[in-house]
C-alpha cells in the first residue's frame, strides 16, 4: 500500500514534470523566433482564428488546413517539449546516482575503522536487525560533527548512514538515545531513502533546468534566438498574468518538495516508537525556529510527538494531501493536452479525446484508490469510526479537480460564473466516488478483490468525472446549448410546475451524451460491492419489484398524447413519478438492508418502468417522443440519485440478507446494459431538435490575428508601392510611372489573393480598397501605354484608393488596441 510519503512524492513530480512541460511549450512557441508568427500565419491561411478555447470552429476544411499548415513546424515543437521532460529526468537520474558518491567525498566521511568499529559493531548489528533490514546499510562517520545525530543517504544500489561525532560521543553515555537516533535512521533506509533522494534530485534538476534557465530567459529573452547578446525590442515572453501562474506553480513544486521530506520524518518517527515501546525516544530533539517552521524540512516537535503516539493516524488519508495530489493531476493532464494541442494531435477528428480522458480516469482512479486503500488500513488498525476517513478526502479530491484546470498555467482566462456552479457537482460526485471507492476497499479480501475494485474506479471516474474538462466552456455551453433547449421547452409547459417538471426530466436526458457508458458505471456502484460481499438481498428485489408494478401502473394509467408537446410533457410526468416510486422504497430498504441495496431496489424499478414507458408511448411501431424512446439517459442518473438520497434520509444501516452467487447479481447488471443498448425509434415528431452548434469570434482579436499573421505585410507592401507610384510621378518619367503602375499591379493582386480580414467591416474596406487601386493602376498603364486620355479619372481613382485603405487601416489599428485591451480567454 502507497504511504502518504509515496503519494507526495507522486505528487511532486507530476507538478515539477507539469511545470517543465509548460516552460518548455513556451520556448517552442518563441523559437526558432518565426514559429509564434507562423503559427499566425495558418490561422489566416486556413481561415481558422482561434479566438476562444471553449467554443469551436465546426468547419472541419478549416481545421484540416490549419493541422496540415502547422505540421511543418511540429518536429521542432515535439524536440522542445519531449527534450525538455527528457532533460529534466536525466539529470535528476545521474544526480540520484551519483549523489551518495559525492556527498561522502564532499563532506569527507570515513568509514567505521579501528577501535570504533569494534566498539559499535555488536549495537549496530543489533540494530540493524531490529529494524529488520536483510542486508546492512554502509555506516560511515562524520568527524567534524559534533553535534549528537546522524543521517541515512543514497539510492537503490548504495544506502549509507553517517553517524556524527556526537551521536557516536552518545553511545556510551546514554545508550538509549542513541539507539532511538540510529534507529531513526534505519527506518529511513527501511522506507524512504531511495524516495527522498530521489526527490531531491528531481528538485535540483527542476532548479538547473527549468527554473533558473527560465529566470535567465526572461531577463534576457534574446538567449533563445540565434544571436543571444542582442537586445531586440520585439521578442517577448508571456504576460505578468501567466508569469504569476508559473509562479504559482513552482511555490507549488516547492512545497510538495517541503512536504515529501516532512512526511518521511513522521514515518520515520513511528516506526521508532513501535520498536522502542515508547511515545517520545529522542531526548535530544531541538524544536524547530518560528521563522523556518514553514521552510523547514523537518515537522515541530509537536507534530513528530503526535506521529508517535497515535502511530495508525499516518494511514489515514489526509485534506490537504488529497486536495494538492488531486491538484497535481490536473494541471499535469491540462499541460499534457495543452502540449498535444501544439503539436495539432489533440482533436475532435481522432480519438484523441477519449484516449486522453481514459488516461485521466485511470490517474484519477490511481489516486482515488490510493485514498480508499490508506483509510481502509486505518480502519483495520486504529478500529476507529469511519466519519470523515473518506470523506474529507473525497471533498478534497472534488475540489482539486475543479480547482486544477484554474491553477494551470493554461486556465488564464478569468473564472465564469457558471464554471463555478458546474464545479458543485463535480465536487459532492467525486465525495461520493471517494466514499463508495473507500467502502469497496473495506470490503476487499483478495488481490483479485482489488483488481475488480481498481477497474471498476476507472469506469465509474471515467463516466462520473471525466467531463471535467468542460467546466471552462460551462458559460458558453449553458448559453449556446442549453438555453435554446430551456426556451423550447418551456414554450410546451402550460404551468409553472410543468415548466419545473421538464427542466428537472430534460436537463439530466441532455446532458447525458454517453448512454451505455453511464449505465454501466452505475450499475458497478451497487454490483461491485455486492459482488465482493456475495450477497443478493432478497428483500430488496422483492420491494423493488413491488415498486416497479406501482411505477409502472402509474406511467399506464398515465397514458400520452396524440400532440407532440403533450406527449413529452407526459413523459416528464412518468419519469417524475417513477423517480418519487424510488426514493420512497430507498429509505425502505435501506433502513433493512443499508443503502447498497437500496440502490438496486431503484435499479430495478427504473429498469422495469423503462419498458413501461416504451409500452406507454407506442404509437404503432414507433414511440411518440425521443424522452420516451430513451428513458434510460435520465432513469438511472435520476434513480441513483433518489437511492443515495433514500439511503442518506434513513441513516443507512440495514442488516446482511445472507449470501449468493455474484451471477445473478451480474445478471441484472447484463440486462440494464443490454436495454441502454438498444431503443425503440420515435415517430420524428418528437419536438426535442438538436439546436446548431454556435461559433463564436472575438473579430478584434481575430483582425489582430490577420495582420500579425501577414495582413500587415500585404499593407504594407501596398502603401510602399503607393509611395513609389507617387515619387515616380513626382519626376514626370512616364517610362518610370508606367514600370511602378505595372509593379504595384501584382502586388496589389498577391493582397487581393491573399486571405480577407476576418471582420466584415475591415473586409469591405480592404477589397474595395485594393480593388479601387487595382483600377487606378489599369488605368495608369492604359494612359501610359495605350494612350488613353483620362488622366483626371486616374488620378481620382488612385485617391480615392487612398482614402479607402486609409480607413482599412484605421479600423485594423482600432481591432488591435481594442484586443489589447480586452485580451480572449484562449487558454
Amino acid at each position: 500500500m502507497p504511504t502518504g510519503t509515496t503519494l507526495r512524492f507522486t505528487t511532486f513530480a507530476l507538478l515539477a514534470a507539469a511545470t517543465t512541460l509548460y516552460v518548455f511549450g513556451i520556448y517552442a512557441s518563441v523559437w526558432p523566433t518565426t514559429a509564434g508568427q507562423e503559427g499566425l500565419r495558418c490561422q489566416v491561411r486556413s481561415g481558422l482564428y482561434l479566438t476562444a478555447s471553449s467554443s469551436v470552429d465546426p468547419d472541419e476544411g478549416k481545421w484540416s488546413r490549419y493541422r496540415e499548415c502547422m505540421s511543418a513546424m511540429l518536429g521542432a515543437r515535439a524536440a522542445w517539449l519531449l527534450g525538455g521532460l527528457l532533460l529534466l529526468f536525466v539529470v535528476a537520474l545521474v544526480i540520484y546516482l551519483v549523489r551518495p558518491a559525492w556527498r561522502i567525498r564532499r563532506s569527507r566521511l570515513v568509514p567505521l575503522e579501528g577501535a570504533l568499529a569494534d566498539e559499535l559493531r555488536d549495537t549496530l548489528a543489533a540494530l540493524v536487525a531490529e529494524a529488520g533490514l536483510r542486508t546492512a546499510p554502509e555506516f560511515v562517520l562524520d568527524p567534524a560533527r559534533f553535534r549528537a545525530g546522524g543521517v541515512a543517504f543514497g539510492n537503490h544500489r548504495r544506502k549509507v548512514v553517517c553517524l556524527d561525532a556526537g551521536l557516536v560521543a552518545l553511545h556510551r553515555r546514554d545508550p538509549e538515545s542513541f539507539r532511538a537516533l540510529v534507529l531513526h535512521e534505519l527506518a529511513h533506509v527501511r522506507s524512504d531513502v531511495t524516495t527522498t533522494y530521489a526527490t531531491l534530485a528531481v528538485w535540483r534538476s527542476f532548479l538547473a533546468v527549468t527554473l533558473v534557465p527560465f529566470v535567465l530567459i526572461s531577463l534576457d529573452p534574446m538567449l533563445l534566438s540565434r544571436t543571444p547578446w542582442r537586445l531586440a525590442l520585439d521578442f517577448s515572453l508571456p504576460s505578468g498574468a501567466v508569469g504569476a501562474r508559473l509562479a504559482a506553480l513552482v511555490l507549488l513544486v516547492f512545497l510538495s518538495r517541503i512536504a515529501v521530506l516532512r512526511s518521511r520524518e513522521k514515518y520515520a518517527d513511528a516506526m521508532v516508537a513501535r520498536w522502542t515501546g515508547t511515545d517520545d525516544p529522542y531526548r535530544n530533539l531541538r524544536p524547530t525556529r518560528s521563522i523556518r517552521r514553514w521552510l523547514a524540512v523537518h515537522p515541530t516537535r509537536a507534530g513528530r510527538l503526535a506521529a508517535m503516539r497515535d502511530p495508525d493516524s499516518l494511514s489515514r488519508p489526509g485534506f490537504l494531501e488529497t486536495f494538492t495530489s488531486a491538484l497535481a493531476v490536473q494541471i499535469a493532464w491540462w499541460h499534457t493536452v495543452s502540449g498535444l494541442q501544439d503539436l495539432t494531435w489533440y482533436h475532435a477528428d481522432n480519438a484523441s479525446m477519449p484516449v486522453m480522458r481514459i488516461v485521466w480516469a485511470i490517474g484519477a482512479a490511481v489516486l482515488v484508490g490510493t485514498v480508499a486503500w490508506r483509510g481502509a488500513a486505518y480502519l483495520r488498525t486504529a478500529g476507529q469510526s469511519r466519519r470523515g476517513v473518506f470523506a474529507l478526502p473525497g471533498l478534497a479530491l472534488g475540489l482539486g479537480f475543479a480547482c486544477g484546470r484554474f491553477a494551470s498555467a493554461w486556465g488564464v482566462g478569468p473564472v465564469k460564473p457558471a464554471g463555478v456552479v458546474a464545479s458543485i457537482p463535480l465536487v459532492c460526485v467525486a465525495l461520493l466516488v471517494c466514499c463508495w471507492v473507500g467502502h469497496c476497499a473495506t470490503l476487499a479480501r483478495t488481490r483479485v478483490h482489488g483488481v475488480l475494485i481498481g477497474i471498476a474506479a476507472v469506469v465509474v471516474c471515467f463516466v462520473t468525472l471525466g467531463w471535467f474538462s468542460e467546466l471552462q466552456a460551462a458559460d458558453k455551453f449553458w448559453r449556446g446549448y442549453m438555453v435554446p433547449y430551456l426556451d423550447l421547452l418551456h414554450g410546451y409547459a402550460t404551468s409553472d410546475v410543468e415548466t419545473v417538471v421538464l427542466d428537472v426530466v430534460v436537463v439530466p436526458f441532455l446532458l447525458n451524451h454517453n448512454r451505455v457508458p453511464t449505465v454501466a458505471a452505475l450499475v458497478l456502484v451497487w454490483l461491485v460491492p455486492l459482488a465482493l460481499r456475495r450477497e443478493l438481498p432478497r428483500p430488496a428485489v422483492g420491494l423493488g419489484l413491488v415498486g416497479a408494478v406501482v411505477a409502472s401502473t402509474a406511467i399506464l394509467l398515465l397514458g400520452s398524447s396524440d400532440d407532440p408537446p403533450q406527449a413529452l410533457v407526459l413523459t416528464a410526468w412518468g419519469v417524475l413519478l417513477v423517480v418519487g416510486v424510488q426514493l420512497a422504497v430507498a429509505i425502505v430498504v435501506a433502513r433493512r438492508s443499508g443503502r447498497v441495496a437500496a440502490l438496486l431496489a431503484t435499479w430495478l424499478i427504473g429498469l422495469v418502468a423503462t419498458v413501461a414507458l416504451w409500452f406507454a408511448h407506442l404509437d404503432g411501431t414507433v414511440v411518440d417522443s425521443v424522452v420516451a424512446a430513451r428513458p434510460h439517459q435520465v432513469l438511472p442518473v435520476l434513480g441513483t440519485i433518489a437511492g443515495l438520497v433514500g439511503g442518506l434520509a434513513a441513516g443507512g444501516g440495514g442488516r446482511r440478507t445472507g449470501q449468493a452467487r455474484p451471477v445473478r447479481v451480474a445478471l441484472i447488471a447484463v440486462v440494464s446494459v443490454g436495454l441502454a443498448s438498444w431503443w425503440p425509434h420515435s415517430d420524428g415528431k418528437a419536438p426535442l431538435e438538436a439546436s446548431p452548434a454556435v461559433w463564436e469570434i472575438d473579430y478584434d482579436f481575430a483582425v489582430a490575428v490577420w495582420a500579425q499573421g501577414g495582413g500587415w505585410d500585404q499593407f504594407t507592401s501596398v502603401v510602399q508601392g503607393n509611395s513609389r507610384f507617387a515619387t515616380a510621378l513626382d519626376s514626370g518619367n512616364d517610362t518610370a510611372v508606367a514600370d511602378t503602375c505595372e509593379a504595384q499591379s501584382a502586388v496589389l493582386r498577391d493582397a487581393r489573393e491573399f486571405p480577407p480580414p476576418p471582420e466584415d467591416h475591415v473586409r469591405d474596406e480592404w477589397i474595395d480598397a485594393l480593388d479601387t487601386l487595382a483600377n487606378a493602376t489599369q488605368a495608369c498603364l492604359r494612359v501610359l501605354r495605350e494612350g488613353d486620355t483620362d488622366v483626371d479619372g486616374m488620378l481620382a481613382q488612385f485617391l480615392r484608393g487612398l482614402d479607402r485603405l486609409k480607413a482599412a487601416q484605421e479600423l485594423i489599428l482600432a481591432a488591435r488596441e481594442r484586443a489589447l485591451a480586452n485580451p480572449p480567454d484562449i487558454g
